[in-house]
């Protein structure tokens, strides 16, 4: 099944997840290989963040995790399609928390 934007979710069976579309699972290959070389650490699938609590309002990203080296988190979404209202929550994101996310397309 696809969503408004064409996105397919896809089974990874190397992760042994599903993913809201195939560049995400090809992401978090890539992320799974180089946190088993060493390259990162603490990788996690969408981290999720309350921008407002009333309301209830969340951002989710795709991935966090923390470069070999280093004490930042860094923070990934894939998208295809940067809508308003996912740069809206970035923003909001960025002014609420200081958290900046890498857009991954």
């Amino acid at each position: 099944m696809t969503n408004k934007y064409g996105a397919r979710r896809t089974w990874s069976a190397f992760v042994q997840r599903e993913f809201d579309s195939k560049a995400e699972a090809r992401r978090a290959e890539d992320l799974f290989m180089e946190e088993k070389a060493g390259l990162i650490s603490r990788l996690q699938y969408q981290p999720s963040w309350v921008l407002c609590k009333r309301p209830k309002i969340t951002y989710t990203a795709d991935f966090a995790y923390v470069k070999a080296g280093s004490s930042l988190h860094t923070i990934e979404d894939v998208k295809g399609v940067l809508t308003r209202e996912t740069r809206v929550k970035l923003a909001w994101l960025k002014e609420k928390f200081g958290i900046e996310v890498t857009i991954i397309r």
